[in-house]
């Protein structure tokens, strides 16, 4: 934790400022071990560099599908997805993020902050509450200064209402909170003069009764993969994965949402990336998280 984040944080109950007590500093002058104290008297600890805003005992369960997951698929290869879907379509170039202070809301697996840091981005602040913080994002962010993990919810974020005047970004994660609205309220009150919030949300698509009956498909199969192992839903992922590339047959298996896959940016080894796009999309999307919200698109 850099010194100057505390300016950033406060306590996510009332909003009161915190101070740094009984602090342990590494070779650069970076917190590794303390205590954040709020005004109401407040304890939050800082371990191994980590603000911890949550309890030991409540962090795990709700979330932690999302720490196996990005434990295991990591991300580190999708930086073309990344760049020509999520930076293109949103913000037009990487250029977006020179010079901001930028709020990753659900970092996953730190790969994007890693990206939006290496775009320029003046620090970027990762919010994950999962279990990933130990594990991929320490090695994913290693070496890279100017980002600040901070292992909290999203949905009550231990920020300053209008303190950053870049971006706070929340891609692919704000459904999976307790009530989308909720989190949108209290990302977008982070935002200051000149800030801007980017979130999107997974859609129903249930404008026609095709997309109707394919919604109500969705909810069946997840409603049994769901509740399989990881090592189960792994294989299943895997398979239809594979079976996509058969013609006709594997864009019907997309069409009623069997396989989840995408778009695929053009380019070297683009069957490799298909084939783990579509593993990681489909295991996602049918995963063991405990909320998995839908808006409707009328």
């Amino acid at each position: 934790m850099t010194p100057d984040l505390i300016d950033y944080l406060c306590d996510p109950i009332d909003k009161s400022s915190l101070r740094l007590a009984d602090p342990s500093f590494d070779g650069d002058g970076n917190v590794v071990t303390g205590n954040l104290v709020s005004e109401g008297g407040r304890t939050y600890p800082v371990r191994d560099g980590i603000p911890r805003f949550t309890a030991d005992s409540g962090v795990a369960e709700a979330v932690r599908a999302f720490g196996d997951e990005w434990n295991y698929f990591n991300f580190d290869q999708f930086k073309l997805n990344w760049l020509q879907h999520t930076v293109r379509n949103t913000f037009g170039s990487p250029e977006a993020f020179q010079g901001k202070v930028v709020v990753d809301a659900g970092a996953g697996s730190g790969m994007q902050s890693r990206w939006m840091r290496e775009a320029g981005a003046r620090r970027v602040i990762a919010l994950e509450l999962s279990h990933s913080v130990d594990g991929v994002m320490r090695k994913n962010l290693e070496g890279c200064d100017g980002v600040d993990v901070v292992q909290c919810s999203i949905d009550q974020p231990p920020l300053k209402d209008g303190c950053i005047d870049g971006i706070v970004i929340c891609h692919n994660v704000i459904q999976h909170t307790r009530a989308v609205e909720a989190t949108a309220r209290a990302l977008w009150a982070l935002a200051g003069p000149g800030g801007e919030f980017v979130f999107n949300c997974y859609l129903k698509n249930d404008f026609n009764a095709l997309r109707r009956f394919r919604f109500w498909l969705y909810q069946r199969i997840r409603a049994v993969l769901s509740r399989t192992s990881f090592s189960a839903l792994l294989w299943y992922s895997r398979i239809v994965a594979m079976l996509r590339f058969v013609p006709v047959f594997g864009l019907v298996l997309e069409r009623l949402c069997f396989v989840v896959r995408g778009d695929v940016p053009p380019g070297p080894g683009w069957m490799r990336r298909a084939y783990r796009l579509a593993v990681l999309n489909t295991f996602d999307w049918y995963g063991t998280h405990q909320y998995q919200h839908h808006l409707s698109s009328r």
